[in-house]
């Protein structure tokens, strides 16, 4: 069975981790590169161009530079590159790392964008991004391996050369398709020969070329849908020539959609992600916890005030602002640590209770994500939360205060606010659900 995904992104991890759980075997395909992959999972990118998934990420000071040219970190969370004092390039970090790279911009003498070129997490440059008056139109793939790739951002054109052959592809779905003939599936095709995907653009794309009129895939819907049902799974629902279910990991979305499409000939169905819940022992049930690159923490002030009996626990990956300081010296329940490290990260999570996800800013290292596997309580105020898939969100101070009251009270009461996030979306599912879902018997 084949797993089809645009990106290795946060969505693919989530259904990799849930297939996993269940015991579901498949062979992932990541359409585009970013510098990632999961182990065991191909991509044609790196596959054609021989790029090698071992070694460590670049720093930034170890990014190749011209003869002559100095490299320094810039205040502004990046790295310049000068010669004579002029800039010639930007060097920008990965998120929430520590000064790692993931691409250099490259001026032009007018201070205009010339061309970007992308590392991966293993330290390789595999990627240049041409530009033009600031446009990208150009981007092309090269290793150590056979073949360069080249991708035309105005025509969507992809030309694959080595020394000896050149193939060329109208369109990115051709590309894929190919690639999956060539090396994924072999000319005896496979024994299994469903499909999954989690998006309706290039695996639903791809899917469709393929099944020539025989349905066969299998659609991971994990995203929001604020609005009306996309075209793309309304064609489906209409007229299927790819799926044939939907699976929702919100139930609410699965009810709006059975709703307007009662009659559809595509399965409509739920399975919640599988999170591997920590056992969590030893925390303090009195104690939260908080990751910040901000000062900014709007409500901090109130529940200091409020919940005296309660222990607040900041930290941030860097040095802290003179204004934290001052709260930490007028409050005998706010604890800082500056620099903290991961150790020391990891220890805060395990002694706290609650995670609170009311600063400002961006969100660093997927704390969120990692407190709620963490079996922590984590509750979000509205304007600042970063991941609400994975907190209980709240539009006001006074509505948090209410639910951190609860949570603190007795260890009934963080068991029923626990309840409440993991069921948010919908009963939890369970890996048997899986396995009765994907078994062999859909093959039948």
């Amino acid at each position: 069975m084949l797993a089809l995904f645009d990106h290795y992104d946060d969505a693919a991890r989530e259904l990799l981790r849930s297939l996993a759980t269940a015991g579901i075997t498949c062979t992932p395909v990541v359409i585009s590169y970013d510098g990632e992959l999961p182990d065991g999972a191909v991509c044609p990118f790196t596959t054609y161009t021989g790029i090698e998934r071992k070694g460590s990420p670049l720093f930034f000071n170890e990014v190749p530079v011209p003869a002559w040219c100095e490299i320094r970190h810039a205040q502004q969370a990046y790295g310049e590159i000068l010669r004579d004092g002029s800039l010639l390039g930007r060097i920008n970090y990965e998120p929430n790392s520590f000064r790692q790279v993931a691409s250099v911009d490259w001026l032009l003498p007018d201070g205009t964008l010339g061309h970007t070129d992308l590392y991966d997490r293993y330290g390789n440059r595999y990627a240049t991004i041409h530009a033009s008056d600031g446009v990208a139109y150009q981007t092309v793939y090269r290793g150590p391996g056979e073949y360069e790739i080249e991708v035309d951002h105005r025509s969507r054109l992809v030309t694959m050369r080595s020394r000896d052959s050149r193939l060329s592809f109208a369109t990115l779905t051709d590309f894929v398709s190919y690639f999956l003939d060539d090396r994924v599936v072999g000319d005896s095709g496979p024994v299994d020969d469903r499909v999954l995907i989690n998006s309706l653009s290039y695996p639903l794309f791809v899917a469709r070329k393929r099944a020539a009129g025989q349905p066969n895939t299998t659609l991971f819907w994990q995203e929001l849908m604020p609005g009306a049902v996309p075209e793309n799974m309304v064609t489906e629902l209409e007229q299927p020539t790819a799926l044939t279910r939907i699976v929702f990991c919100d139930q609410r979305l699965l009810r709006k959609v059975v709703s307007q499409h009662p009659d559809t000939a595509v399965e409509l169905t739920y399975l919640s992600h599988l999170g591997q819940f920590a056992d969590k022992e030893g925390y303090h049930l009195r104690r939260a916890f908080t990751l910040t690159n901000s000062d900014e923490i709007p409500a901090l002030v109130d529940l200091l005030e409020t919940f005296p009996e309660v222990t607040f626990s900041v930290a941030a990956l860097t040095l802290m602002s003179q204004r934290l300081h001052e709260l930490a010296a007028r409050y005998a329940n706010l604890t800082l640590t500056p620099t903290i490290n991961l150790r020391g990260l990891s220890e805060e999570l395990d002694k706290a209770s609650v995670y609170l996800d009311i600063n400002a800013g961006s969100q660093v290292l997927d704390v969120v994500r990692a407190a709620y596997y963490l079996d922590l309580v984590v509750l979000a105020l509205t304007p600042y939360a970063k991941a609400p898939d994975y907190s209980l969100t709240f539009s006001t101070v006074e509505e948090l205060k209410e639910q951190l009251a609860a949570v603190i009270t007795d260890p009934a009461g963080r068991s029923r606010a626990l309840d409440a996030l993991h069921t948010q979306h919908g009963p939890r599912s369970t890996p048997a659900d899986y396995r009765r879902l994907l078994s062999e018997a859909d093959l039948l």
